[in-house]
């Protein structure tokens, strides 16, 4: 799962859970408040009622309960004496008959009962349901104390609370999609400076190492996470630098004598008043050093290439370059017969590195060559198209299998080592290529048909700045 869905998680599930909180609380201060309402409503009547009995009535007498004119049927009540004996009651109180709960004090409580009664205007719910909300208050009425037991329909107040609840469910549900959506927005700002360092990060190989990540303004996590990364990449920029240097190094010392043995060798190979055996062995050997003086030049090649990637742009003529190395490869290839066919413009002409680019040709016909069949043939074409220039050089011979087209280019790398050595391959010729059409900005790819033909091909833009 990606950051970002887990801080949306994080984010959206916390808000969510307050939500559900703050919900919870807000639902039941809501559903306790109506009813202490009512109860303040139904003491408030209770006193007032009282006080209106004690100035209208006289002491009152035992025997059947006095109806109260109560103004609208809102109320339902019943005055008790002593013996709690109702004395008084409402209309509303005929119709129905309520529980007396004395020791429930200063609290109401609530009641469900039937009125089957269609005449007696209160709001009823299934069946003839209906609910009431009772006090039963204490008061002195003439100087005696009697018991007032009051109690009011709640009519509508269930369906107002089922509304209500749903209400607030709808809103949590809404809230809910609307947190996820925001938190989604939040977490794709907050990952979005570890996306880009993740993107510059990729950029940075063994090519680039130059580059490094900017830093940000605030001192934060993320600063110090780029101020690391740095730090790291310096670290491998300079080991990078050694080994190259120490490669260069190396190659530059072992030249001369390398050179020295080969002339040894070459000399030896020529001398008549050797046994044969013996020759045979300076023969072979004279080869193995042959092989190690193209290793060396190679690798210095590739070192001077890697330390130093600048180029010296110039413009030249393609067309004539190609026409000159071709003349170098004329005679090896007439002793391979090896027919060539050539498609190039008459005036090709490019802004680049001449010398990097002679390298460039010379080490893909070499391969071409070598790597060919007797009476074989190659095809060397090129075009301009769209500001870029399409070389492509196609020869017959073993091909290259499939898996291994994306490693032909890799340092050191052979198809077939056998094959290499009696070649004389070392396996740098197309790392080197990779390398001068990199500098130059452009690419290059390898398809081959196993056992028919390998065609490489070069992509470089006409102008090559510096």
């Amino acid at each position: 799962m990606k950051i970002r869905h887990k801080i949306t998680l994080w984010v959206a599930g916390a808000g969510l859970l307050t939500s559900l909180v703050l919900t919870l609380i807000i639902f039941l201060e809501m559903r306790e408040q109506p009813f202490k309402i009512l109860d303040s409503d139904l003491e408030s009547t209770a006193v007032a009622l009282a006080a209106r009995l004690t100035t209208e009535q006289g002491p009152f007498e035992a025997g059947r309960a006095k109806s109260l004119s109560i103004p609208g049927e809102r109320y339902w009540i019943k005055v008790y004496g002593s013996d709690l004996r109702p004395i008084y009651q409402s209309d509303l109180s005929t119709f129905v008959d309520l529980p007396l709960y004395r020791d429930k004090g200063e609290e109401g409580y609530t009641v469900r009962t039937h009125i089957s009664k269609s005449s007696v205007f209160v709001h009823k719910g299934e069946e003839g349901e209906v609910t009431f909300r009772v006090r039963v208050i204490e008061a002195k009425i003439a100087g005696a104390p009697y018991l007032i037991q009051i109690a009011r329909p709640m009519e509508k107040l269930e369906e107002e609370l089922f509304d209500l609840q749903a209400a607030l469910g709808i809103g949590l549900a809404v809230s809910t999609v609307l947190l996820v959506l925001v938190s989604y927005v939040l977490a794709g700002r907050i990952v979005r400076p570890v996306a880009e360092i993740n993107r510059l990060t990729k950029e940075i190989n063994e090519n680039t190492l130059g580059k490094r990540i900017p830093l940000g303004r605030s001192r934060d996590e993320l600063y110090e996470l780029s101020a690391s990364l740095n730090r790291m990449f310096d670290r491998l920029q300079y080991s990078f630098a050694k080994q190259k240097q120490l490669l260069a190094n190396a190659s530059h010392e072992l030249k001369s004598p390398v050179a020295m043995l080969r002339l040894f060798f070459d000399e030896a190979a020529q001398r008549q008043d050797l046994p044969e055996a013996f020759q045979r062995q300076v023969i072979t050997q004279s080869n193995i050093v042959l092989r190690m003086d193209r290793l060396v030049k190679m690798l210095l090649d590739l070192s001077v290439l890697e330390l130093n990637d600048s180029l010296a742009p110039a413009e030249f003529n393609l067309t004539d370059l190609v026409q000159s190395v071709l003349e170098d490869f004329s005679l090896i290839m007439a002793e391979a017969r090896i027919r060539l066919e050539v498609d190039l413009p008459e005036n090709l002409d490019m802004i680049g590195d001449k010398d990097k680019i002679r390298r460039m040709l010379i080490n893909i016909l070499d391969n071409a060559v070598k790597y060919n069949v007797e009476n074989g043939e190659i095809r060397l074409q090129a075009t301009e198209r769209d500001g870029f220039i399409h070389l492509s050089l196609k020869n017959t011979g073993p091909g290259i299998p499939k898996d291994d087209l994306e490693k032909v280019f890799e340092q050191f790398y052979r198809v077939e080592k056998s094959r290499s050595l009696q070649y004389g391959g070392v396996g740098l010729g197309l790392s080197i290529v990779k390398e001068i059409v990199r500098l130059h900005h452009g690419k290059a790819s390898i398809d081959s048909a196993p056992g028919a033909w390998t065609r490489i091909n070069i992509t470089l833009p006409l102008h090559t700045g510096p």
